[in-house]
């Protein structure tokens, strides 16, 4: 049978998964892929080639954003060394989804900052701003299930908005080469 605190601890360990910079690397790679498959198509009319505009702009925005974020909180990770709160198995009283890596920053709360700053960048619409709420349900889920502290995951969200606003800025010489690239 399973109890309330088992679910409770499967929904934050589902809503920490939302933050993991591997399903993130997966989503921009369907994401690219969905681009490719857009351009298939001929002749294509004006919805599909204003999608695959839409597309290749979030494309040109996100991996940089996403490939910077991840190896900065790595790197920042191995400078700072911050020892992670939890108790990593098999040790008594050890927490299973303990990681064996540094704990500052955050780079689930990283990733997914940058995933949704970069959606609302683009598409500026007020009705997108409850989108935030995911990665702060991502930040906290790291603190429920005791793998960072609040300092982490404040410095994750952080470093997260700022690489993407970086990349936001100059991204008018990525978009000089976008019909290079894609």
């Amino acid at each position: 049978m399973i109890t309330g605190v088992f679910m409770y601890e499967q929904l934050w360990v589902m809503i920490t998964l939302l933050g993991s910079p591997l399903l993130s690397t997966a989503f921009v790679i369907c994401l690219t892929g969905i681009y490719f498959l857009l351009g298939i198509r001929h002749p294509m009319g004006k919805e599909a080639a204003g999608y695959r505009r839409l597309l290749k702009k979030y494309l040109l925005l996100i991996i940089p954003a996403l490939a910077i974020s991840m190896l900065g909180s790595e790197l920042l990770k191995l400078a700072f060394m911050v020892p992670r709160p939890c108790i990593m198995c098999p040790a008594p009283g050890c927490n299973p989804y303990c990681p064996i890596t540094f704990s500052f920053p955050s780079g689930h709360a990283a990733t997914s900052t940058g995933i949704v700053t970069a959606l609302y960048l683009l598409l500026r619409r007020r009705r997108y701003l409850p989108l935030f709420i995911l990665p702060l349900l991502v930040a906290a889920s790291r603190i429920i299930l005791d793998v960072h502290t609040v300092t982490d995951v404040a410095a994750g969200l952080i470093f997260g908005f700022l690489i993407t606003m970086l990349v936001w800025r100059y991204r008018k010489r990525l978009y000089k080469w976008e019909d290079e690239i894609l």
